[in-house]
């Protein structure tokens, strides 16, 4: 607001509450116009730097069996739950991921049972303990 005047002062008429109302209303509208603009532009700036990160990282990869051991963790389309734990355990590759074992794993803060489950069913880990089968069924 402008002036120190209120739409509710005693000492206005009801003209001149009427038109301090509509002022203090185009006033609001205007900064709340102006706020709009500001957010919608922070964010189109920020979208516009996420995609020159990504673009910039390569594409992310799908978790499939077949990646290589020389693939990196944040390359790799995970939860963020789970890309999170790795990499605060100093994991960097998907080689590092396939040769703990699933206490190991279990140790790291935020990876439960499920996340293990998704990992080494999406990392090609078919066995409790981690090891990665060569490619040879169980008898």
């Amino acid at each position: 607001m402008r002036d120190n005047k209120k739409c509710t002062d005693p000492g206005l008429s009801a003209a001149e509450r009427k038109a301090q109302r509509s002022r203090e209303a185009q006033e609001a509208i205007a900064d709340l116009e102006k706020a709009q603009r500001a957010f919608h532009e922070n964010r189109e700036r920020l979208r516009k730097e996420r995609l020159r990160r990504e673009e910039a990282a390569g594409p992310m990869l799908n978790p499939v069996p077949e990646l290589p051991d020389d693939t990196l963790i944040e390359q790799v389309r995970f939860s963020t739950g789970i890309r999170n734990a790795l990499n605060a355990a100093g994991m960097k590759t998907i080689g590092e991921v396939r040769e703990r074992s699933d206490d190991n794993l279990l140790s790291l803060q935020d990876l439960g049972p499920s996340s293990i489950s998704n990992l080494r069913e999406t990392l090609g880990l078919p066995s409790p303990d981690g090891v990665r089968s060569l490619g040879k069924k169980p008898a």
